[in-house]
């Protein structure tokens, strides 16, 4: 295998965890090899660029040889709780070649509080467990696995009385095949299975036992544990072998994060107060790690983005920079105000940006030494701009509009005015409504139409309509885009 077509982490899975993190690496666009025993635990897993998988059971020799090709930043190890032997030869080689191994700990909720009439038993081994069930004869629904079916399969007289719940896995079942079991007490299913499912195999198979490892809230425990107290099934747990050290899943998933290109979303606000907001910019926002922006920005954006760390950034230079520092996987959020698409902050920042992402690829084509953060990911999500609000709000089009802005911008609307018929201006404070209207008036064009929002989008926008000569004495607060429309028997006002 190409070094370039080597994963930086690799997952030892096959189990409900080990599939969670395949899928949650294919969600992020982090790159990981999972390591399955079975063609149907690769089966199971997510399809697509992100998630290469081996499949095939590795002795010790085989694994020590795997991880020496694969050579991976990081293993994580979530392999059953009850597969303790696997857990300590992955750690076991992990050490030997310095190999960072982390263990993903299943939950140890028991569920077994508030179940009257339960009649539970409590085994340290399989064969412990097929020992007890020299109780009485009643048949037996066994939901452990595969795995140690021997144990329950050796005895003539209890292999006649199990029903055993296996994965619909050919090798699976010709394993059950070989140890004697008939098709007709073989439940080949894939769970997780509820309580009524639970009861309707207990109540089919006329089990008077139930037998099932202590395996958490993924394991379906409770419910195997509920359905057992309404058939009055008497139950017996299998303990895990021992009690274990590890990371949690959310730990586990914040490692792989590390892997993961960032997330860059650059958010058109629309109008202020962020009630025109996008669903698709909510979401972005709900899940944002950071929120840059201009204070005012920050101050209407943050209810949307309770969980981010807000920074007063809005300069592209400054975000740069600061994007510099940080790991891979994290989600940035960049909210401006109006469109993205419309003299907007988001252009000098994706020039930035498109120039890094640019140098990146150089550096990947010259094949240096893997770099430890992915490019990052962007997405631009349009807001509904000032133009859009004010001619929606003013009840007209702008189809025909010359756009323009004052906005920090040198601008003459008398020239503005001579030379189109109808023209949409962004105004700041220094070019406010009432100074458009002085300059128009002193042009001599003191009978232009004039249609005003001020701040739009908050709970005081105001809409004035009028003539130019009408508004130059006006101190509007900021936050103003105008319309202005010249009647004359050239451009006659439609």
């Amino acid at each position: 295998m190409d070094r370039e077509d080597k994963r930086p982490v690799l997952i030892f899975g096959g189990t409900s965890e080990g599939r969670e993190l395949a899928e949650y690496a294919a969600r992020i666009q982090a790159p990981v090899t999972v390591s399955v025993v079975s063609e149907y635990g690769e089966g199971l897993l997510p399809e697509g660029p992100y998630v290469q998988v081996h499949t095939g059971a590795l002795d010790e020799r085989a694994m020590a040889d795997f991880l020496r090709e694969q050579a991976p930043e990081l293993v994580l190890d979530a392999t059953h709780p009850y597969a303790a032997e696997v857990t300590r030869q992955v750690r076991r080689l992990c050490a030997e070649q310095n190999i960072p191994c982390r263990r993903v700990l299943r939950d140890q909720e028991t569920g077994e509080g508030g179940l009257e009439g339960l009649e539970l038993f409590r085994a340290d081994s399989a064969a412990e467990a097929a020992d007890m069930l020299q109780k009485d004869g009643r048949p037996v629904l066994l939901t452990t696995g595969s795995k140690e079916l021997e144990q329950f399969a050796e005895d003539p007289a209890l292999r006649d009385r199990i029903y055993p719940r296996v994965l619909p896995d050919s090798q699976v079942l010709a394993k059950c095949e070989t140890l004697g079991i008939p098709g007709s007490r073989i439940i080949a299913m894939q769970g997780p299975f509820s309580v009524e499912m639970n009861c309707a195999l207990l109540r089919q198979a006329n089990a008077g036992w139930l037998v099932t490892k202590e395996s958490g809230s993924r394991g379906g425990y409770r419910e195997k544990l509920e359905a057992a107290a309404i058939c009055g099934a008497s139950v017996i747990v299998i303990g895990r072998p021992s009690q274990e050290t590890g990371i949690s899943m959310a730990e586990a998933k914040q490692l792989l994060r590390k892997y993961a290109p960032g997330r860059i979303s650059l958010i058109g606000m629309g109008m202020g107060g962020g009630g025109q907001l996008t669903r698709e910019a909510l979401s972005a926002l709900a899940s944002c790690d950071y929120l840059l922006g201009a204070k005012r920005m920050l101050q209407d954006a943050g209810p949307s983005a309770p969980q981010a760390r807000q920074l007063p950034l809005y300069l592209a230079e400054d975000i740069a920079a600061w994007l510099e520092g940080l790991e891979g996987g994290v989600h940035v959020a960049v909210v401006y105000s109006g469109d993205t698409g419309f003299y907007s902050g988001s252009r000098s920042l994706l020039k930035l940006l498109g120039q890094k992402r640019q140098e990146q690829e150089q550096q990947k084509q010259q094949k240096q030494e893997r770099q430890k953060q992915a490019p990052w990911r962007i997405r631009v999500f349009p807001g509904i701009s000032s133009v859009s609000a004010l001619c929606g709000l003013a009840e007209t089009s702008w189809e025909d509009l010359f756009l323009a802005s004052g906005h920090g911008r040198s601008c003459s609307p008398p020239e503005l005015i001579r030379e189109h018929r109808r023209v949409f201006l962004l105004l700041d404070r220094a070019l406010s409504l009432g100074e458009v209207c002085r300059q128009l008036c002193r042009a001599g064009c003191g009978g232009v139409k004039v249609t005003a929002g001020i701040r739009m989008g908050y709970e005081d926008e105001r809409l004035l309509k009028g003539r130019a000569g009408e508004f130059v004495e006006t101190e509007d607060p900021g936050l103003t885009a105008v319309i202005l429309e010249r009647e004359d028997g050239a451009y006659p006002y439609e």
